[in-house]
């Protein structure tokens, strides 16, 4: 059943393809593609399992040790296909993806990450949960799973381990090409800026529901259904996670990544580049970006009347661009911003 598809009109109902609390159903018939971590820790889905991910899609779970850290992740499609890898923001997991990966699949590998420190990945005092840490660990979890080409997708402090995994030499020209989502590029982030110090305290990561009150916040245009939230709170509650998230944000700010991205990682990204901002981010404003691809070979900035949380208010969007750009770059939009439209899959905000 891995990467398999259902015919159209027969989407199953979610609770058909799952137990309590959430995932999954059924092992894949070909767990020997990748070797299980052994001894693997947070063993809550099974290596090989298989969960219905949406829109006729199934994904399969993987735990795989690479340089030291157990990684956990989530591969849907044929993997004869090309590469996408996503790497989820805060707070989130791989599921963030999950419907993103679906409508890729009928024509991508996706394959997508808990990020070291968040979801079922290795997250324990002894990991290096630090930005440049955990792209020095995924850059060794690609070429263990034999990735040696792939397009990216990032969205949030995602993109903060996406920009160290590019700056590590020779990692740039393994990137076809790139989809950069809601984070600050070239300009100081706009005001209100999350709070990153307090955001470094197990108090702060500590407080019940973070992930599904992020989500409900003004960080959100939609109403996400209960169960949705209940399943993002679900993936944020693994033990561990509230020390190693603090962890992540300890030693880092938007300055000094600004400064790492001007002068380690923008002159990498020679690949197409797709920056989608959505205009409704209380924090990160329209006009920090409209000049943004003007410092890349081959970039373009789609503005989007979404909020922070795009890839879940709008997948067939996100799914959409990130096609388009995979499939022919950016050669056939000549304009440097664009507007696109947005179709929430979910009641908007009043």
């Amino acid at each position: 059943m891995t990467g398999a598809a259902i015919a159209d009109g027969d989407e199953p109902a979610w609770d058909e393809f799952s137990y309590e609390p959430y995932p999954l159903a059924r092992i894949a018939d070909d767990t020997s593609r990748y070797a299980e971590a052994t001894p693997q820790t947070l063993k809550v889905s099974q290596h090989g399992e298989i969960e219905y991910l949406g829109f006729g899609a199934f994904g399969t779970h993987w735990f795989v040790e690479a340089d030291g850290p157990v990684w956990h992740f989530v591969t849907a499609g044929d993997p004869a296909d090309e590469v996408v890898l996503m790497v989820h923001g805060y707070p989130d997991t791989w599921w963030a993806n999950a419907e993103v990966m679906a409508l890729l699949s009928d024509e991508y590998y996706v394959i997508a990450v808990d990020v070291l420190g968040y979801g079922q990945s290795d997250k324990g005092p002894e990991v290096d949960v630090s930005y440049a840490g955990a792209a020095g660990s995924l850059a060794a979890l690609l070429d263990k799973i034999g990735v040696s080409a792939f397009n990216l997708i990032s969205h949030d402090r995602g993109t903060i381990v996406s920009e160290n995994l590019l700056a590590i030499d020779g990692m740039s020209d393994r990137v076809s090409a790139y989809v950069r989502m809601q984070q600050s590029f070239d300009k100081p982030h706009g005001l209100p800026r999350p709070p990153h110090a307090a955001m470094a305290s197990v108090e702060f990561q500590s407080q019940e529901n973070l992930a599904g009150t992020a989500y409900s916040s003004n960080y959100g245009s939609v109403h996400f259904p209960e169960r949705f939230l209940q399943r993002l709170n679900w993936e944020f509650s693994f033990p561990g996670t509230p020390e190693a998230a603090a962890r992540t944000f300890q030693g880092t700010s938007f300055d000094i990544e600004l400064a790492f991205r001007m002068e380690n990682v923008i002159p990498k990204m020679t690949m197409p580049v797709l920056l989608i901002q959505g205009t409704d981010d209380p924090g990160q404003k329209a006009e920090e970006y409209m000049t943004s691809a003007d410092l890349l070979p081959d970039a373009r900035v789609a503005l989007v009347a979404a909020n922070h949380f795009l890839h879940a208010e709008d997948p067939h969007m996100v799914a959409d661009l990130a096609r388009e750009l995979f499939s022919s770059g950016n050669a056939n939009r000549p304009d440097r911003v664009f507007s696109h439209p947005v179709n929430f899959q979910f009641p908007a905000k009043n």
